[in-house]
C-alpha cells in the first residue's frame, strides 16, 4: 500500500510538472502565434473579427511587399515606402550589432584575460567599476551623451550607435568572459610559455580555441542586446537612412497617418527571425558559456 501511494504521488507530481511546462510554453509562444496570425489576416477581419483558430482569408501580400523591398534596397536609390524603410532598418541594425559584437569580443576578450590571469594593483577595483558603469540606468546617460555627440557633429551617424553600444555592452562581455577564463586551468598556458609562447601567444593559441563556447555565448547575447536596443537609436538617429529596426517598427503607426496592424505584425515576425535562429543554433554554446565559470575548482 505504501509503495502504491508513493507511485500515485509521483504520477501526480509528473502530471503537475507537465501541466506547468505546457502553461509556460503557451505563455511564451501565444504572443508569437498571435503576431503571425495577425500578419496573414485581411485588414477587415483583423479589426472586426474575433479570435479564431485560422483566418478565413489567408494573405501573404505583406511578406511579398517586404521581400520585394529587399531588391529595391539592394539596388540603392531613395528609400520611400514603409516596407523599404523597414528592410533598410534591418540592414542598419545588423551592421551595428555585428560590428559592435566583433569589437566587444576582441577588446573585451583581451581585457577579461588580463583580469583573469595578470595580477596588478587595482584590478578588483577596475572590475567593480566596470560593473558599476553597467548598472547605471541608460536614461540617466542620454542628456550628457547627446551633448557630447552633438558637439562632435556625430548625430545621425551609424558609427555613433556602435560607439554608444560598445559602452553599453563592454562591461558585460568582460565580466562573462572573465568568469569563463577563470574556469580554464592555467597549467595549459604555463606549458605554452615553457615552449616559448608569451602571454599574447598563449592567449591566442591556447585560450581562444578553448573559450569558443564563452565567445559564442557572449557574442550572441551582445548581438541581441544591440538588436533590441531602442532608446539610443530613437534619440541619436533622425533620418530614414539611419533608422534601426526597433525604431522602424515603432513608426509603422505614424508614417501614413494610420495604424497598419497587419504590416506591424508582419514586420515583427521578420524581426523575430534572426534572434530566434541565433537562439536555436547557438543554444548549446550559450548554456556552456554562461555556466562554465559558475563552479570553482
Amino acid at each position: 500500500m505504501m509503495k502504491k501511494g508513493k507511485s500515485i504521488k509521483r504520477s501526480i507530481g509528473r502530471v503537475g510538472i507537465y501541466l506547468g511546462v505546457i502553461l509556460l510554453l503557451l505563455w511564451t509562444f501565444a504572443p508569437l502565434l498571435w503576431m503571425f496570425y495577425s500578419s496573414i489576416c485581411e485588414k477587415s477581419e483583423l479589426l472586426t473579427g474575433g479570435p479564431v483558430v485560422w483566418p478565413e482569408n489567408v494573405t501573404f501580400y505583406r511578406y511579398r511587399e517586404f521581400f520585394s523591398s529587399i531588391i529595391k534596397v539592394f539596388r540603392g536609390g531613395r528609400i520611400a515606402s514603409t516596407s523599404e524603410v523597414f528592410i533598410h532598418s534591418i540592414f542598419n541594425s545588423f551592421k551595428v550589432a555585428a560590428v559592435t559584437t566583433g569589437i566587444s569580443l576582441l577588446i573585451g576578450g583581451m581585457a577579461a584575460y588580463a583580469f583573469a590571469r595578470l595580477k596588478f594593483r587595482g584590478s578588483n577595483i577596475l572590475m567593480i567599476l566596470a560593473l558599476f558603469i553597467q548598472l547605471l540606468p541608460t536614461v540617466s546617460l542620454v542628456i550628457p551623451l547627446y551633448e557630447t555627440v552633438s558637439r562632435f557633429g556625430m548625430i545621425d551617424r551609424i558609427v555613433t550607435l556602435v560607439v554608444l553600444y560598445l559602452g553599453m555592452v563592454m562591461a558585460y562581455a568582460i565580466w562573462v568572459l572573465h568568469g569563463y577564463f577563470k574556469s580554464i586551468p592555467p597549467d595549459l598556458e604555463d606549458a605554452a610559455r615553457i615552449d616559448g609562447c608569451n602571454y599574447f601567444q598563449a592567449f591566442l593559441r591556447i585560450i581562444v580555441p578553448l573559450a569558443k563556447p564563452g565567445y559564442v555565448a557572449v557574442g550572441t547575447l551582445v548581438f541581441l542586446m544591440c538588436w533590441d536596443e531602442f532608446l539610443y537609436a530613437l534619440i541619436f538617429m533622425n533620418s530614414k537612412e539611419t533608422t534601426t529596426l526597433t525604431v522602424a517598427l515603432s513608426q509603422f503607426s505614424t508614417t501614413h497617418g494610420g495604424i497598419d496592424y497587419g504590416m506591424l505584425m508582419a514586420g515583427g515576425c521578420i524581426a523575430t527571425l534572426i534572434p530566434l535562429l541565433l537562439a536555436i543554433f547557438f543554444q548549446k554554446y550559450i548554456v556552456l558559456g554562461l555556466t562554465a565559470g559558475g563552479v570553482k575548482d
